[in-house]
Formats: structure tokens, C-alpha cells, sequence
């Protein structure tokens, strides 16, 4: 599913003009040819902020200009002049125009204004165009093309600009004006042309309202200044970067506009009439889903048809015009055996149907924090499914379940991911908000964050310690619901050689020689089981001794710690999923030593977050036990010291010794 941000495209520029620089011939630019006023203007000597002197570059301005035709299609001309500050800042500076069967580009310019000053304008011939670099795997053709350059100058001190028109796709009756950038920006514009009697309706993300300027009747001009940019690169635990830039929609209609609630519920109204069409019908799909199904109950009959979404429907996405959006028929989906998110969204809906269960669309995106709740648009990149629950049914498989205005429950799976078993959510969709495409129940909706007791990781390991200092022991580990996903995706395409080099990668945080044997993993694929890891390790010189003492480490393998610096923070926390991560390990230690001494326990509640851990004496083995409890998936800057309070005191307990004493 195409996601509608302009922004989007261009953070596809650096890689698009990596992939083709070398066949762009940058010497046949025209030099010290005529470069337009706006470009010498903006260019012009500015005086940078002092907070900007470290950016890798600026934004000198950023310029859009939409104009509605009286049929509803729109065309776009947008203008940027970049100034790069810094070798990393060229990545910025990359002149890029998207467009595809619906998006006709009309024309696209790029001029460049080197550190000497020489002024360069490309010629026609020296720009490049090749396929989307940003689509995503699995996407067997789209449409969408970009035509993108490489120009002379291009350099820190040197000024980038490029201009490009092309009609925005029939379709869509909004526009998104992203006015904050990665790096700073001077000077950003938006005007929209409306014809006589037209409409307009502007949302604000991240960002106070700003009123328009109406310079003749229909005209809207919007300017910001003088604004930063958001740079996450060293940021840990960092939020989408989308999650935080400032960005205004503009919807525009011949008829009145919605606002708020009303105006989402319009959105999803809008994609329900795109899509219900292409779920109706029987064929072999309503016949499949009725033989799966059997007599069963609705779990039964849930699980099945999830099941055969999840393993039958390989993803291959083909994506022409509005099939950029709309999804394929779904007995065409069910003949073939693949499609894309928003087409198995789709016969889900159409197989569930066929056995009695009603589901819906719900549009999200998989950067959590990318839709904001209080700016209503179409903005989003993924397709997903809503499935009603009975009234008054109650199964402790269903976890991922929310209750909409109406009072109907629904619960959201997604049939793209086949490492999350349907009744949970992957942990990236878990917190955001999406776009219940359900006729009249259409609107928006918060997707569940789960128990962290449902998402858990559990390590145990025997061990044995030798005299001297030898570690040989067994490790399981079980990994539970969600968090279970991303590495049950990951096994699932390893060959056996790479498995186990995943193994010994994780292995080298906790040991610095050792010997690996016999790994095995189980469960792959099996969703309703735990995932499970097992393998025997050796580690010579585990313990360290010192004289008659041998230091020994309880916690022998995993970590729960995470990397923070000490900066000030100033943007939200953002972790990958809540969760629960136990350890219970045994060390049996060596004939003829005693326990000295072992650490002390630790016991926190931050509120977002417990941790304890203990480790015992007994019998002659060290008993070492932990659990650690993430509840929240967000957290405000000001809870940043007690996070670092936290992994602080979880770093210690990870590190600290027991003392053994040779008797």
C-alpha cells in the first residue's frame, strides 16, 4: 500500500542517486547558465541560527504550490533550494521527482550554484529515471517511477535547487505540507488555488494551528520560518522520525467539509467504497473458507481461515494506478495465492464472510506515532484487518480486541504477518492509531497494547563450574506471543548455518572464548507453541581467580540493558514492545569451594517498568533469578533520568560477581 507523503519519496533521493550517479554525466552541465530569481534569491547570504551550526545542512526554501481544477484534479509545483554545510549534507541536496500512470510529471528542473559560485543548469538529457528505490520486498512491479539527478557543485558551501510540476492522482482530494525536515529550515511555503465556491479544511500534526492568508478569493498561503530540524541519528530509543516533524493536511471538496471525528470517519468511508466491492462474491474462496471452517465454533472457525491467510497467501504486491490503493478482487487473490497487504486485508474480509464473521479494513502505518489522531488524512503505508466479535464472547486468544463508538468489538489482526498468531498484534502496530474502514462504523481507532504477561521471554540454564574456571552449561530460551515475531521471521529464512551464527553473535556479549554445540530451534512456524531455542555452550576461563577466590558472573548469558548517554533529552522514548523477560539460571560450583559471598538483590518500580533479581546459595549452586516487567511502549522525556536510573541498576546487577572461597 503507497503511503501519501511527499516527504516519503524524497528521503528516497540518497539512495536513488547512489544507485545511478555513475551514469549521470554531471560535466555536460550548462555553466554559469541563467539560474531563476527565487533560486538566487534564497540562495542569498543568511545568516544561520547558532543552533543550526552543526546541521549537515538547510533547507534555504521549500515552496508548494497546489492548483484545483474545476473537475477536482489538482497540480502540484513544489521548489527547494538546499545549502549543504557538511559532506554528510549532500544526502539532502538530491533532486528527486516521483510519478507513475496517475501522477504525470510534467516537468522537472535542477539548477546548482557550486562554492566558487559558479552557476550550473542541468540539461534534459542528464537526468536519470528508474523504479521506485523505496518500494517495499515483495512488490513484483508498481508503477511508480522517479527521475532523479546528480548535479555539478553539489558540495559543503555548494547550493542545490530543482522545481518539478505533475498532477496529482484523480483520487485524492488532500495534500500533506511537511515543513519539518531532518535538518533546518528557513523558509517554507504552502498555497493551494481553489476554484469558485470550493472548500478547504487544514489539520495541524505537531504543530499549532496556523490561519491562512487569503490573497484573492480561493487562494490560501500558509508560510512557516526560521524552523529546526529533527535529527535522531544518535538518539537512543528514538521515535519515528515522522512521529515528530511538524506537517499540515489540507483537504479541499466542492461540498462542505467534516472536521474531527467526522472528518475520519469520511476517510474511512472514502476506502470502504474503494474496497467492499472487491470482497464481494462466493467462488472457490467462500468454498475453501466453509471446508476449513467446518461446524466449528468462532474461534474455530477465526483460527482457520487466519491460518490459511497467514500460511497459503504469499505477499507479492503488483501496483498500477489506483492499485496502488485499491486492493485486487479477492477470488483473483485466492486463484493466484498472493497479494499484497491491502489485498489479503481483503480476502480475509471475503473468507470470514463466508463463514458467518464480519471483518473490515483498518488503514495504519508501521511506524507508530506516524498518524496522529488529531490531524485526520490518509497518511499511512500498511492494510490491515478488523474482525467482530460476537457479542459477549470471551476468549482468552483474543488480546488484541478494541471497542468501537458503537459499542462493537473488533479484533485487529494482521494477515500480512505470518510469525503472529491471529487473537495478537505485532509489537510495530501495537499503540498506533488506524482507520476502521466499516461503512457506518468507519473512524478511528487506537490498536491495543498487549499484557505485557502475554509477550514474554524466558531463559534457563544449567551450568557446571570447573576449578578452573571453566563454564559449560545448556540454555533454553522461550519466547511467547508477539515478541516471539520478529525473530520466528528471522529462523524461518536462516539456513542452518546462519541460525547458529545468529547464536554465536549473541554469544560474544557475554563471553570472550567459548564453544558452541548442538543448537537447535523448534517451532517455527508453529504459532500456537512457544518459540524455542536451545544449545550447549563452553566458556574457558569463565570465572576469575584471585588466590584462593574465584569470581563468578550469575547472570551467564542475556542482557536487558540498553546503551543511554547521559544528554539532555528532548524527545519521547520509544521502546520496540512491552514485555516481560524472566532468566532462572543454576551454577553448580566446583568440589572444594564455598559461597563467600553473592550480590545483593535488586528490587525497582519506576512505574513504567519493575525489575528484580536475586541470586542464592544453595546445595553448592548459585541460584540466579530475575524478572523484568516493560509496561508502557512510550515514554515523555521527563521520565529519561528515571529510565537511566533503571538500566543503570540493570547494568550493575547484569555485571556483578559472586564469590566463591576454596575451602
Amino acid at each position: 500500500m503507497r503511503a501519501t507523503a511527499r516527504k516519503r519519496v524524497r528521503a528516497q533521493a540518497a539512495l536513488a542517486v547512489a544507485l545511478v550517479t555513475w551514469c549521470v554525466g554531471v560535466g555536460h552541465a550548462s555553466k554559469d547558465a541563467p539560474v531563476p530569481d527565487w533560486v538566487l534569491q534564497a540562495s542569498t547570504d543568511t545568516p544561520l541560527q547558532g543552533g543550526w551550526r552543526d546541521a549537515k545542512a538547510v533547507f534555504l526554501l521549500e515552496d508548494t504550490l497546489l492548483t484545483v481544477e474545476p473537475d477536482g484534479r489538482a497540480v502540484e509545483r513544489y521548489r527547494a533550494v538546499v545549502k549543504i554545510l557538511r559532506p554528510q549534507g549532500r544526502d539532502y541536496a538530491k533532486p528527486i521527482a516521483g510519478f507513475s500512470k496517475d501522477e504525470k510529471l510534467e516537468s522537472f528542473h535542477v539548477w546548482s550554484i557550486g562554492q566558487d559560485g559558479h552557476r550550473y543548469t542541468m540539461k534534459d538529457s542528464e537526468y536519470v529515471e528508474i523504479g521506485d528505490v523505496g518500494a517495499e520486498e515483495g512488490v513484483l512491479y508498481g508503477d511508480v517511477r522517479v527521475r532523479v539527478a546528480s548535479p555539478p557543485g553539489a558540495d559543503p558551501g555548494g547550493v542545490v535547487a530543482w522545481e518539478y510540476v505533475k498532477q496529482l492522482p484523480p483520487y485524492f482530494a488532500e495534500d500533506t505540507w511537511g515543513f519539518q525536515n531532518p535538518v533546518p529550515t528557513v523558509r517554507s511555503v504552502y498555497e493551494i488555488d481553489l476554484p469558485g465556491g470550493w472548500h478547504e479544511e487544514a489539520v495541524w500534526s505537531r504543530h499549532a494551528r496556523v490561519d491562512p492568508v487569503e490573497t484573492i478569493p480561493g487562494h490560501f498561503r500558509w508560510e512557516q520560518a526560521n524552523i529546526d530540524g529533527i535529527d535522531l541519528s544518535d538518539v537512543p530509543l528514538a521515535p519515528e522520525w515522522e512521529a515528530l516533524a511538524g506537517k499540515m493536511t489540507v483537504h479541499f471538496s466542492a461540498d462542505p467539509l467534516p472536521e474531527g471525528d467526522a472528518l475520519w470517519s469520511k476517510i474511512g468511508n472514502w476506502y470502504y467504497n474503494l474496497a467492499a466491492p472487491r470482497s464481494e462474491g462466493g467462488g472457490e474462496a467462500a468454498s475453501t473458507a466453509r471446508m476449513l471452517a467446518g461446524d466449528g465454533d468462532f474461534m474455530t472457525r477465526l483460527a482457520r481461515v487466519a491460518d490459511f491467510m497467514q500460511q497459503q497467501i504469499r505477499y507479492v504486491a503488483i501496483e498500477v494506478g489506483i492499485g496502488g490503493w485499491q486492493p485486487h478482487p479477492a477470488q483473483d487473490i485466492f486463484r493466484s495465492r498472493y497479494g499484497d497487504c491491502k489485498d489479503k486485508a481483503t480476502l480475509t474480509v471475503a473468507m470470514l464472510a463466508a463463514v458467518g464473521i464480519r471483518a473490515a479494513w483498518v488503514s495504519v502505518d508501521d511506524r507508530r506515532g506516524v498518524i496522529d489522531p488529531n490531524a485526520p488524512s490518509l497518511f499511512g503505508n500498511h492494510m490491515i484487518a478488523a474482525i467482530e466479535i460476537p457479542k459477549g464472547y470471551v476468549n482468552p486468544r483474543l488480546q488484541a480486541v478494541v471497542t468501537t463508538h458503537s459499542g462493537r468489538r473488533y479484533l485487529i489482526f494482521d494477515p500480512t504477518n505470518p510469525y503472529v498468531p491471529v487473537g495478537q498484534l505485532p509489537d510495530y502496530e501495537q499503540g498506533s492509531y488506524g482507520v476502521l474502514a466499516a461503512g457506518e462504523d468507519s473512524q478511528l481507532i487506537h490498536l491495543p497494547i498487549l499484557n505485557p504477561d502475554a509477550e514474554s521471554i524466558d531463559r534457563r540454564a544449567k551450568f557446571e563450574l570447573a576449578a578452573d574456571g571453566t563454564l559449560k552449561g545448556d540454555v533454553t530460551i522461550l519466547r511467547y506471543g508477539a515478541l516471539s515475531g520478529r525473530m520466528r521471521g528471522r529462523l524461518a529464512m536462516d539456513s542452518d548455518k546462519e541460525q547458529r551464527e545468529l547464536v554465536e553473535r549473541s554469544l560474544q556479549r557475554d563471553f570472550s572464548t567459548f564453544t558452541l554445540d548442538g543448537e537447535k530451534v523448534a517451532h517455527v512456524r508453529e504459532l500456537d507453541q512457544p518459540l524455542e531455542m536451545n544449545y550447549q555452550v563452553t566458556a574457558p576461563q569463565y570465572a576469575k581467580g584471585a588466590g584462593s577466590l574465584l569470581l563468578v558472573r550469575p547472570r551467564v548469558v542475556g542482557s536487558d540493558a540498553e546503551g543511554l548517554d547521559d544528554k539532555p533529552r528532548k524527545v519521547p522514548i520509544s521502546f520496540e514492545g512491552v514485555g516481560t523477560w524472566r532468566d532462572d539460571f543454576d551454577v553448580k560450583i566446583p568440589v572444594g569451594y564455598a559461597v563467600d559471598d553473592v550480590p545483593d538483590p535488586v528490587s525497582m518500580d519506576v512505574g513504567f517498568a519493575t525489575y528484580h533479581s536475586e541470586v542464592k546459595a544453595e546445595s553448592g549452586t548459585l541460584h540466579y533469578k530475575r524478572e523484568y516487567v516493560l509496561k508502557k511502549l512510550e515514554l515523555e522525556p521527563g521520565e529519561y533520568v528515571k529510565l537511566r536510573k533503571l538500566e543503570a541498576a540493570i547494568a550493575t546487577d547484569e555485571n556483578s560477581d559472586a564469590v566463591l572461597k576454596k575451602q
